[in-house]
């Protein structure tokens, strides 16, 4: 017997069977069925064929208990809409109600049921919006196994023109970098666009308005592009950006296999040329590509001359070995620089390091993070005696405060061959104290004679307050504002006296003379003394 696809044909069968002759026995074994439901089927084809039926007549609804309640169930809940099941059931007995209280409830939850408000689609004008989003995938990489990675989406609202790129982590600067390569790839900006309510573009919401976080806003208003956020449980007013994901995710990541994170950024930068760009949009009925061209790429606003440099930085202290560390990955510096603050620039590739006069003293590529790799240029070190000596850090440690060229005379006479690493091991401090607090320890230590790295350790732990490099950062912030603020001066308090009996002769001579033109000298009149 043939394969029955569908319900209906199994119905129809069923049907052309029994009037060739088949029993209602032969029908059940043939297919399987329970004696009743062929019954039921012959049945309801019979009745069709005598009392006729129409296609949409609707199914009988059942009776129910409380069919006869419905008019005291509207009155009860108009004037209590927030009432109880158990309360309302206890208010139906008294009318004569003696069902139980589920299909009570049941009946509540339908009243009850909220209308959804109809979702309103709206379109921009060309250039107008854009919308940003990001999505995670777990993907199987060929070369470096299984792997999270965060998909970076922006899609302009007119053309429906979508960029995506891919990234291992979601944070601020990674956020930052995407949108430059969104305004680089589309040539242009949108004048406005959406955004979740993520901590990187939205710090909080108050009083119903969204406060936006200052970092992001400097670098989008560099862009004149205006931050809207959207309203928290309401993903539908980004849906231009949101459905995307799904064309992502089955037409770019479906059936491909990738080697690395590399492989797949290349090959999104390929689907974006070769499919996103000329598919047909279901909305708008026309390709990505053509609406950009035609309309939206002259809407858009031009790039700026200069782009905003979304470097990171931080600042570090080089340790003994001549190295600062970065994301677990060690960069090396010139061996002159040991146990100085330097300030670090990480670019996307890149990592270049400063001393504390702000000059260039050395240049990395970038190493992903987490790796914990020592990367070293051979031209930063001298000879492993001169390296690791006293001399190298002998000008950063004077700089310390007065006690510390004789504190430094007692370390080299109690610790000849190895003073360079304890002085090192006191400079290293730097980075959790106050240089202030290291030359009172100095201070402290020589009066006990105690010459060596551990000994200053313990002193600062017990007697000073540990800080953070980023306290530097701030500081220096700080005294830079006050330097651009005017300065300001406070009057003498004679002045004010000055004016306040000048303001209350001047209202005594208005009540005195009202009639009277006022004196033609007003400067004499208003600053006369001793009246």
């Amino acid at each position: 017997m043939k394969f029955i696809r569908d319900r209906q044909e199994l119905e129809q069968t069923l049907i052309s069977m029994h009037n060739e002759g088949w029993s209602i026995r032969e029908l059940r074994r043939q297919f399987q069925l329970g004696r009743n439901t062929v019954r039921k089927i012959l049945r309801k084809h019979k009745s069709r064929r005598d009392d006729g039926h129409d296609v949409l007549m609707k199914k009988l609804k059942r009776q129910s208990k409380l069919d006869a309640f419905e008019s005291e169930i509207e009155t009860v809940l108009e004037k209590y809409p927030r009432i109880t099941g158990v309360r309302l059931q206890e208010k139906l007995k008294d009318a004569g109600y003696c069902g139980g209280i589920t299909i009570l409830r049941e009946r509540l939850k339908v009243l009850r049921k909220p209308e959804k408000e109809p979702v309103i689609r709206f379109e921009t004008e060309a250039g107008c919006q854009g919308q940003m989003d990001w999505s995670p995938y777990t993907i199987k990489f060929m070369r470096t196994g299984k792997t999270q990675v965060q998909c970076f989406s922006y899609i302009l609202g007119f053309s429906r023109r979508q960029y995506i790129d891919f990234t291992l982590r979601h944070d601020f600067y990674s956020l930052i970098r995407r949108h430059q390569d969104a305004f680089q790839y589309y040539g242009g900006v949108p004048r406005a666009c959406l955004y979740d309510n993520e901590k990187t573009v939205v710090l909080r919401w108050e009083c119903g308005r969204p406060v936006f976080n200052p970092a992001f806003t400097a670098f989008i208003t560099h862009y004149n592009c205006k931050p809207i956020a959207c309203r928290p449980r309401m993903p539908q007013t980004k849906g231009k950006v949101e459905s995307p994901f799904n064309y992502v995710e089955k037409n770019l990541l479906g059936g491909r296999d990738f080697q690395d994170l590399e492989d797949l950024r290349t090959t999104a930068r390929w689907w974006l040329k070769e499919k996103s760009d000329l598919h047909i949009h279901d909305t708008t009925k026309r390709a990505p590509i053509e609406l950009f061209m035609e309309q939206e790429q002259s809407a858009l606003q031009s790039l700026p001359l200069h782009p905003y440099d979304t470097s990171e930085v931080a600042l570090r202290v080089c340790n003994a070995e001549g190295f600062v560390e970065f994301e677990t990955n060690r960069y090396s510096v010139p061996s002159g620089n040991i146990a100085d603050i330097l300030s670090i620039k990480a670019t996307d590739q890149e990592i270049m390091i400063y001393n504390p006069e702000l000059d260039l003293i050395a240049h990395h590529k970038r190493q992903p993070a987490g790796l914990g790799r020592k990367i070293e240029n051979p031209g930063h070190f001298k000879t492993k005696r001169i390296r690791y000596g006293l001399e190298p850090v002998r000008e950063a440690f004077m700089e310390l405060g007065e006690q510390a060229e004789e504190f430094l005379k007692g370390l080299t006479l109690r610790h000849p061959r190895n003073c360079g690493f304890h002085a090192r091991h006191i400079l290293r401090m730097k980075e959790h104290y106050q240089s202030d607090d290291i030359h009172r320890a100095l201070e402290h230590a020589l009066r006990y004679q105690a010459f060596e790295g551990l000994a200053i350790e313990r002193i600062l732990r017990a007697k000073a307050i540990p800080r953070t490099l980023e306290s530097i950062r701030n500081e220096q912030a700080r005294q830079e504002l006050q330097k651009a603020l005017p300065k300001i001066t406070q009057r003498p308090l004679d002045e004010y006296s000055k004016l306040f009996r000048q303001e209350k002769d001047d209202e005594e001579g208005r009540d005195t003379d009202k009639d009277q033109e006022p004196p033609e000298d007003t400067e004499a009149y208003g600053n006369t003394e001793g009246s």
